[in-house]
């Protein structure tokens, strides 16, 4: 059992290293679980046009390169591996790996996210960042007055439809069923879409490009198709959720988001959640780094209380 630490932050995205390097600011030590720092939901943003401070568009794999070097610049340590427990035992907080290892501390900060994703269309795993996104709102600037691709058959699928006709001059819906889940109301608002191309009974058969998504390739009505477009939105394989690991140790909401109370603390005493894990979706990566900060926040005084 490693217990050379003050607290113990499980993951890396936004909210965790911010947490991380406030409390290692503050001159406590640090220590960062995250398998795979580009990983998670802001690592497949291609086009983060809107986080304070950065004035030109960057990369979601950029920005959370850089705040993972501010926190090592602090301090902070960084373990490859993924958490599959938390325990709170008395003073202290148990938190077991996927390794077989054991990581011990007076406090732990649960950043898990909420975009774990195990399943991805041809492609889409290559151009993350690259072209394919999951957020009409976040990545549609990068498609303006350009065509792109949505995929899916969900509402969501459908709204995010909608969403990036503000940006995008064509957009291929590709639906992989005969018809789409969603309600005659929102089927209309669709249809009135004049940039919006429904191709029903139409699968993804790959996403093409070299650097950058160039095309992708479909098929419909017994033939394959290449449809030239500048970025794919897939929404045919959900997020999962991170936080089945705290089930049974730590007191949760609906959508697999982690209970917090007004100072970010959780059920278990000396164990603190922020970031998406509090409320079951992504969310702006800026939001999700101020809860961060609020919730090392809380650690610093909850460690100086403790004297």
């Amino acid at each position: 059992m490693n217990s050379n630490t003050d607290v113990i932050v499980i993951g890396g995205g936004p909210a965790g290293c911010a947490a991380a390097t406030y409390a290692a600011r503050c001159r406590w030590k640090a220590t960062v679980v995250d398998r795979q720092a580009d990983g998670g939901f802001l690592g497949s943003m291609g086009n983060v046009s809107y986080y304070p401070g950065f004035p030109e568009a960057i990369s979601g794999v950029d920005l959370v390169g850089r705040m993972r070097r501010q926190a090592e610049l602090f301090g902070v340590d960084f373990v490859s591996d993924s958490a599959v427990r938390v325990e709170a035992q008395g003073s202290s907080v148990a938190v077991k790996l996927e390794s077989g290892r054991e990581l011990s501390a007076p406090a732990a900060v649960v950043a898990t996210g909420a975009a774990a994703r195990t399943s991805y269309l041809q492609g889409e795993r290559e151009f993350l960042g690259r072209g394919v996104s999951h957020d009409a709102l976040a990545d549609g600037s990068a498609v303006a007055r350009r065509a792109a691709a949505v995929v899916g058959k969900t509402r969501r699928a459908a709204e995010e439809a909608i969403a990036l006709a503000r940006f995008a001059e064509k957009i291929h819906f590709i639906i992989p069923s005969s018809k789409l889940e969603v309600e005659e109301a929102l089927l209309k608002q669709l249809q009135a879409q004049k940039s919006i191309e429904l191709h029903f009974s139409t699968s993804l058969k790959n996403i093409n490009g070299s650097d950058h998504v160039s095309s992708v390739t479909v098929f419909t009505v017994g033939q394959e198709k290449e449809i030239p477009v500048s970025g794919v939105f897939t929404y045919v394989h959900e997020y999962q959720s991170t936080t089945g690991f705290l089930e049974g140790s730590i007191e949760m909401a609906e959508h697999g988001a982690v209970k917090i109370d007004s100072k970010f603390g959780t059920s278990a005493n000396g164990v603190f959640a922020c970031g998406d894990a509090i409320c079951g979706r992504p969310q702006l990566p800026a939001v999700a780094a101020a809860q961060g900060l609020l919730a090392g926040i809380s650690v610093d005084r909850y460690l100086s209380s403790r004297g």
